[in-house]
């Protein structure tokens, strides 16, 4: 399957849609979904481009995987109920301003992996798991974590650090 087809089922809540070749996400994928509440996107699929509005239907959306494909930068995501979103194996070197600013209610995020240079900006005060493991991490800027005010578990092992602790 290249392509994600019409699925016209409002009362679905899971959908998995692994181990296929799609490679674009375009505007409207799920509007039928509305009561979607997991979204898997796992292992050798090829998604490069997620369009605007791929995912605005999905106002049920709790969790959402789009692990093991070939993204390079994360887009808004406006999905208020999400929770749970992982990222990780991708080639995520850009998170686009906004990114996270619609996901208030989110509690894990995963990002290992990827191609992200320095820690993102995350406003995101619902956060209580951070996985940033594997990629090309060198230095953390002051104040990274400040808004991570629930934050509770942290995985940065795997990353360059530099240290000038002499």
């Amino acid at each position: 399957m290249e392509e994600i087809p019409a699925l016209p089922i409002s009362t679905l809540e899971y959908l998995s849609l692994y181990n296929n070749k799609i490679s674009t996400i375009n505007d409207g994928a799920f509007e039928t979904l509305v009561n979607l509440k997991e979204l898997y996107f796992l292992y050798s699929n090829k998604i490069s481009t997620i369009n605007d509005g791929a995912f605005e239907a999905l106002v049920n959306l709790k969790k959402l995987y789009l692990c093991n494909n070939e993204l390079e930068e994360i887009p808004a995501l406006p999905i208020s109920t999400l929770e749970y979103l992982s990222f990780g194996n991708n080639k995520i070197s850009t998170i686009n301003d906004g990114a996270f600013e619609a996901l208030v209610n989110l509690k894990e995020l995963y990002l290992y992996n990827n191609e992200l240079e320095e820690i993102p900006a995350l406003p995101i005060s619902t956060l209580e798991n951070l996985n940033l493991h594997s990629n090309k991490i060198s230095t953390i800027n002051d104040g990274a974590f400040e808004a991570l005010v629930n934050l509770k578990t942290l995985h940065l092992w795997g990353n360059p650090f530099k240290c000038d602790c002499a």
